[in-house]
């Protein structure tokens, strides 16, 4: 048997899931499928809360977020991203990539985001177009003030928000309207609950209009850029709103996971999460692996606890998985040998899961004392 994934994506796949996977393969074009797709589209629309426009895009969430980057900023424009883990970097790299000005605010990884310091940062940029921030940092679980920094952007500057949300979308609050989101970034692997595949990106109106009013002339990819994916979506939308072949059945499945997600709630679903996350936690605390911050800081779909002193995390990630069939993951950078991170995310998953590991990792413990 394959291991039972326990870690921050992809995740296990509800039943209802998989058997669309075991369907025979539709055609990307014609009446049903357009059905199908823009049926797809309002339900992300309903778990990003939003009314404005969502682009399902195959790919990983990282050319979701190229995506966006590439479509609203132009060379040589200046964009603050706050960077406090792994995919932060990812994040400025990307924007660094499509030729964008980086003011770079780096932080602790053990910390949450500080949106003081993007108040210091426009006050002294000016000129800045737009704002970029994680939602949740994968690497560690930390949960970042999306609300507050968004807020501050919209009240001391015109730039845009950006988030990449690609861990955060379900799992923890997040009002892409409400907050002033303008670029919201996701992918279906995560708290989506679906397979691996498609990216996903929310456009505000004011995000809009800066996409809008490009030259043509400035485009640098052909399938990053949303004001193609748009032009379907105007004059193609009767049999094929969008410019490429789309993975119907990776489609499908994420169709059936929304409609599992939103008949249960998505805060039914974050608290079932946080049940999880404290079972999990606490065990922990109590065998000597402490939080790699505090439980307040992360997130309710991922866990970062440190190792026992002497412990490497491979051999803790390596005891569950041949013991327990569960498969653990490790910490990232110079935290990789000292952390393990553990995901408790997707509708498939549930407390008889973190009940299963605890009495792994309690084995491990009990093993690692007698020798």
């Amino acid at each position: 048997m394959p291991p039972r994934l326990l870690i921050p994506g992809p995740v296990e796949l509800e039943a209802e899931v998989l058997q669309v996977l075991a369907q025979p393969v539709q055609a990307h074009y014609g009446d049903a499928w357009v059905e199908a797709h823009n049926e797809t589209i309002s339900l992300l629309q309903s778990v990003y809360e939003t009314r404005g426009r969502v682009y399902m895009l195959p790919g990983s969430g990282s050319l979701a977020v190229d995506s966006a980057v590439h479509s609203t900023f132009l060379p040589g424009e200046k964009v603050i991203i706050g960077n406090n883990g792994w995919f932060g970097e990812r994040l400025r790299d990307i924007l660094r990539s499509n030729g964008v000005q980086v003011v770079e605010l780096e932080c602790d990884p053990r910390q949450p985001l500080d949106p003081a310091l993007f108040e210091q940062a426009l006050k002294a940029h000016p000129d800045t177009v737009g704002v970029a921030a994680v939602h949740l940092e994968t690497s560690t679980g930390v949960l970042n003030p999306i609300e507050a920094i968004a807020r501050l952007v919209h009240e001391r500057s015109d730039a845009l928000m950006m988030v990449d949300a690609v861990t955060g979308l379900a799992a923890s609050e997040l009002q892409t309207d409400g907050w002033g989101i303008d670029l919201c970034v996701s992918a279906s692997q995560k708290a989506l609950s679906a397979p691996a595949g498609l990216g996903f990106v929310a456009v505000s109106d004011q995000a809009w209009e800066k996409i809008s009013k490009r030259s043509e002339d400035t485009p640098r990819s052909w399938y990053l850029d949303l004001k193609r994916w748009q032009w379907y979506v105007e004059n193609w939308a009767d049999w094929h709103p969008f410019p490429v072949t789309m993975p119907t059945s990776v489609v499908l499945a994420l169709r059936a996971a929304l409609r599992s997600l939103l008949k249960e709630g998505v805060e039914n679903r974050r608290a079932r999460y946080q049940q999880m996350a404290d079972h999990l936690r606490g065990a922990l605390e109590q065998m000597g692996m402490p939080l790699f911050v505090p439980a307040t800081l992360m997130a309710p779909t991922i866990t970062a606890a440190y190792c026992p002193a002497g412990v490497v995390s491979t051999s803790i990630r390596d005891y569950v998985l041949r013991e327990c069939n569960l498969q653990i993951t490790t910490g990232f950078g110079p935290f990789k040998e000292q952390v393990i991170r553990i995901g408790h995310m997707g509708g498939a998953l549930t407390d008889a899961d973190i009940t299963l590991l605890v009495s792994g990792l309690e084995s491990f413990m009990t093993q690692r004392a007698l020798t």
